[in-house]
């Protein structure tokens, strides 16, 4: 039970902040550096998620 709890947390902070993007208005600059850095995020949270299951 735990598990489906923080798995729902984490689904809606991913779908929360890609709303938070898309209705935000920044330039191709700011949407390239936030890119990068919501790349290594969702990496690292995919790894860490994984590791959760697997365990």
């Amino acid at each position: 039970m735990k598990l489906s709890f923080l798995s729902g947390v984490v689904a809606g902070a991913i779908v929360g902040s890609a709303l938070t993007m898309v209705m935000d208005p920044i330039t191709d600059r700011q949407r390239r550096k936030l890119h990068k850095g919501t790349h290594s995020m969702f990496k690292t949270m995919g790894t860490v998620l994984d590791a959760m299951i697997t365990k």
